[in-house]
Order: C-alpha cells, then structure tokens, then sequence
C-alpha cells in the first residue's frame, strides 16, 4: 500500500481537497497513517504535529491545516479532462430545477409545458417555463464550446500522461494526445481551479491542444512539481503561445516558482497571483510583456517588496489591494521606482497610516495618474492643526491635493472644480497648522508639504495667525471663533442712526449658522432671515475663479466649470457665505478669527 502514497499526493475526500505531506506510523497509536493537509486550512486540527512530536511542515502556516487519516479511508475517484467536461456539460442526469428559462411561446396550439397544468400568462400572451435540463441540451454539444469552467471537479492527467510516456521518450510524441483537441477545439477561456493536478507537465498537456485558448485559471492547485526540461520549456512556449491571461491565486507557490512558469508564456498580458501569501519578492523576474498584475491579499509591508516588478517596462495597472503596506522603504531597502507607464495604484484596504507615504509616491510611481486608497487608517483618524476631527472626505480632498498629476481617485474622475476647493483647502489647512505652531518650526512644517511652494505660486500665500500666547486645545477659548461682523455699504443706511455699523463677538463653534444669523440680527436690528453673512478669508485667487464660493466642500460627483480657469494674473480675494441652515460655523471658517460682512437679500 505504501508505493500508493507519496509525499505531494493530491486526494479528495467528500469533495475536500487536499496533499500528502507524511506516511508512516504515529507514536502512541497502532498501523499506518496519512498525514494530509488540507486545502481549506481550517478544515483540520493541527499543523503537522502530535504530542510534540513534529511529523511534517505544511505550506500553509494556519495551526488547522493537517490532519492524520487512515489511509484505507476511501478517497474521492479522479477525473480525466473529458471526463471532467463531459459531467459537467453533458451528463444525462444533470439538472438544476432552481434555473429557469421563459420565452414567449410562438405557436398557440403548442403543448403546455410538462410542469404545469395550465398554460402560464404575463401581459395576456402566453409563456413557457423551461427548467436547466433545455440548455444542457445545448451544451452538450462539447465540440462548440467556448468557455469552460471545471473547478472543483477532482481532476487529474497525471495517470494519462505516464502511461503515454512509458510507450515513448520522445516529447513530441508523448505530446501527440488528441482527446482534448477531439472533444472541445474551440476553447478560448479555461478554469482548471482546484482539481488533483500534481505537475506543471498536466497543465501545458492540456492546453497544447487548444490552439484557441486565451486565458487560464489554475487556482488553488497544490503543485508537487513544477520544474520542466530545457526541452519540455521550449515546447510549453508553443502550448502558452496564445494564452494572454493567466489567474494563479492560491497555489501557495514560492515567488521563484511562480516566475519561473509564468515565463513560459510569451505573450502574457495580465497576470493574477493574489493569495500567495507573498512576502518581499527576491529571485526572480515576470515576463516585460506584462501590462495588468495583480497581487492583493498578500503579506507585503513596504513598497520596497515589491522591487523586482519595478523592471517591467509595460506595467500600467497594479491592484495591492488588501495587504500589510505601510511604508514606502523598509530600513536597508532600496526605493523601487516603476516606468511611467504605470499609471493606476489600487492600495485599499491596507495599512497606510501617515501623509509622508502619500506623498512620496510621486517618487515611486513617476507616471501616477489613478489610485485607490480607501480603508486606510490614515482616513479613519483624521484632525486638523487646531484639534478639530476631519472626516474621510477631508482626507481624501488632502489626498487629491497632495498629488498633483491625479486625474482619478477612487474610481471617481477628478473635475477641474473639485482640483481647485481640495489645493485651497489643504493649503488653508497648512496655514492653520503654520498658525498654531511657533515660528521656529515653520521651515521643518513646509518641508512636509512637497507641494507648498507650487500651491502658494498658484493661490497665493496662507493667512498665518500667530496667537501672543499659547491657547490650550481643551480649553473653551480653543472651541470659539472670534467674529468681527460689519455691514456692507449699501447695508449701513437701513439701520437706525445709533446703531454700530460693526461689532465683535465670540461664537462657539459648534453653533449653526441660523443661531448666527440670529445674533447679528438683533445686533443690528436687521430681520435674521434676510441677512448674508459673506466670510472675507483674506485669501486671495486669479481673477477668473470663483470670489464667492458658496460652499467649497469637494463633490466627487460635481462637473467641471469653465469659470475655474485662469483668465489672468489679477487676483481678488476669496469669499465664502455662511448658507443659512442647520450646519455650524465651525465647519464654514478656518481658524479662531473670521471677518464677516453683513448684507442684505
């Protein structure tokens, strides 16, 4: 029995995939045992070991991922690739009752359909339901398909191939097999996700006959061997040839490996080898045909894992969704820097933290035009210099801003508006930053912010307001806005002749603006309602932009406007109005002071 077990074995059992890793007896228990790991790493109990004894490694690293099994127990039967097709499209006992078909029935004196009495209606004309076993029929004609799907199907060629290379040692005709060519030609997409395949060899010995194929999926398949011959390389690059996506997800096959088959296809496009449990990638380098790849699900920590991908000269999409990136170098590490080519970042769901890493990859990404960045915890604690909690739409606006040559940002389109209200808002957030710091430290806050010295060209310089004296965060003076309201002048003969045309008053912040409004029609003996508070930010902005903004907060969705180009070298100052409603007046002006003009409607 033991010449049927060996270690990288693939068996099913009930339909759970897994691999021989041990053979042999374990202490305290009598005859023979399997030890396997499992596919689905919580399915076992342990990770190789029993009464502290180690019997073997498993590739995954999770404590459930093996199990000990009799090995009289009775596997699942392998499948060959016929087989395998022609249960799932032609097996005469394949029905799926819960998918069903209605067409409009064209002959009235047709039949009824078996599974009803009476003829079924909708809007008068009469229909009939027709169960999954009518479009088996149509799929049953193997030699016409074109996309086949046969994971999880407990495939194997393992057996056929030995038996056609113990005829001949010849490759060419150990590789003149026609049953795959004979049954389904015209292949030209191929899943042969988690099935019993041991060696790269079954792979290349299907695909060699489907001159048609494009892409291929190979997930979850546990290789025991993947190395080939000079020879057996040389004719895998004829049976790739035309192949110009391939999926490996899963395989838990070291980097090394991974390049080394992924090299054997000449014209390869995209690439997917996410769940692979990648660390930094060292020996070994993909294809330069290469223009889409992605590897989420990984365990890269730096940008800096990722510098053997840095040589590929057509990259121009990289998806490291859902890692451990956090920094852009790790300490001995060099900076990869990526062609210009590449252009769309997906780093979602990772473990960004800082604004440094934002702004550093420019330097990494000199092409950058597209990124994904949500569900960072950058975004989920942010605060403005002066303490004030800002929201993951703040966040992103700095993000946007940051990074000048963005045209997209989480998959929403940057307009030319939105560009405008995110750069004067992050430099008036670095103005208050610069406001609520010491003079001493204003070079060290600009060498933070790459892009001041641009924006400020751009803008203009940021009001900076230095207190004499330090004020406490927590302190109630730190959560009021001192108001200098004063009316305009068209406004000033419509109050009575005793009453100031201007006055002062401190403000929580977190009142609204009717409560404002309130106030400074009772001061002025105006009606509240039909008053216009216009904040005069001091900024100051190209003539041709907007002076009055009555709400600048960034709308992803909003449209370009072609008031936002630049007409001139004039430049006005910027204002806002405080909309009457239900919003605080915190959250319309930047800073502890504000000069307010009063007008009427």
């Amino acid at each position: 029995m033991a010449t049927q077990f060996y270690n990288g074995k693939r068996l099913s059992f009930d339909g759970q995939l897994c691999t021989v890793r041990y053979f042999g007896e374990v202490k305290g228990t009598t005859g023979e045992w399997l030890g396997v790991e499992w596919d689905d790493p919580t399915r076992g109990k342990h990770s190789g070991e029993n009464a502290g004894i180690r019997y073997f490694e498993c590739v995954s690293k999770l404590p459930t991922a093996a199990s000990f099994v009799r090995p009289t127990r009775r596997s699942d039967p392998p499948r060959t690739f016929v087989e395998a097709l022609r249960h799932k499209y032609a097996s005469e006992d394949f029905e799926d009752p819960d998918v069903k078909i209605v067409y409009i029935r064209k002959d009235k004196d047709q039949v009824p359909s078996k599974r009803h009495d009476k003829p079924i209606k909708i809007s008068g004309k009469e229909v009939e339901e027709v169960g999954f076993d009518k479009i088996r029929k149509q799929l049953a004609d193997l030699h016409e398909l074109r996309i086949v799907l046969l994971d999880g199907l407990c495939m194997s060629r393992i057996t056929t191939l030995r038996e056609r290379l113990s005829n001949t040692s010849n490759i060419a005709e150990s590789a003149a097999l026609t049953d795959i060519k004979d049954t389904c030609p015209k292949v030209v997409e191929l899943d042969l996700s988690r099935n019993l395949f041991e060696e790269w060899r079954e792979i290349s010995s299907i695909c060699e006959q489907l001159d048609k194929l494009k892409s291929l999926r190979v997930d979850g398949n546990r290789f025991r061997d993947v190395s080939l011959s000079d020879a057996e390389r040389t004719h895998c690059a004829t049976a790739f040839a035309n192949i110009k996506t391939l999926k490996m997800e899963d395989n838990l096959l070291p980097w090394h490996e991974i390049t080394s088959l992924v090299t054997l296809f000449p014209h390869l496009n995209t690439f997917v080898a996410s769940s692979n449990a990648f660390g930094k990638l060292e020996n070994g380098f993909l294809p330069p045909t290469i223009t889409d790849l992605t590897l989420e699900d990984n365990n890269f920590h730096a940008l800096s894992d990722l510098l053997p991908l840095a040589r590929l000269p057509n990259l121009q999409r990289l998806i490291l969704k859902n890692n451990k990136i956090t920094e852009i170098v790790t300490p001995g590490s060099e900076m990869p820097v990526f062609s210009s080519a590449l252009s769309e970042i997906d780093l979602s769901y990772n473990e960004i933290t800082n604004w440094a890493f934002i702004d550093r990859l420019e330097d990494v990404f000199p092409g950058l035009s597209a990124i994904r960045v949500a569900h960072n915890p950058l975004y989920q604690s942010l605060h403005a210099a002066d303490g004030k909690a800002l929201s993951a739409e703040d966040g992103y606006m700095l993000t946007l801003a940051r990074i000048g040559r963005l045209k997209n940002l989480n998959y929403s389109p940057i307009t030319p508006k939105e560009r405008l209200n995110a750069e004067m808002y992050y430099l008036s957030q670095i103005g208050k930053e610069l406001s609520a710091n010491p003079e001493g430290k204003e070079a060290t806050i600009i060498a933070s912010h790459r892009r001041y010295a641009e924006l400020c060209e751009e803008y203009g310089d940021p009001n900076v307001h230095r207190s004499a004296s330090s004020i406490n965060p927590n302190s109630l003076a730190a959560r009021l806005i001192k108001f200098s309201f004063h009316l305009g002048e068209s406004e000033k003969g419509a109050v009575k002749e005793d009453t100031p045309t201007s006055f002062t008053a401190e403000i929580p912040m977190s009142f609204t603006v009717y409560s404002a409004l309130g106030i400074v029609g009772k001061k002025f003996g105006l009606p509240p309602m039909k008053l216009r508070l216009i904040w005069e930010t001091g900024d100051w902005v190209p003539a041709g932009q907007d002076a009055l903004a009555a709400d600048t907060a960034w709308d992803s969705e909003s449209s370009g406007d072609e008031g936002d180009k630049e007409t001139g070298t004039e430049r006005v100052s910027r204002e806002v109005e405080l909309v009457a409603g239900t919003r605080t007046v915190g959250t319309w002006v930047d800073g502890v002071e504000a000069n307010v003009r009063v007008e009427l409607r």
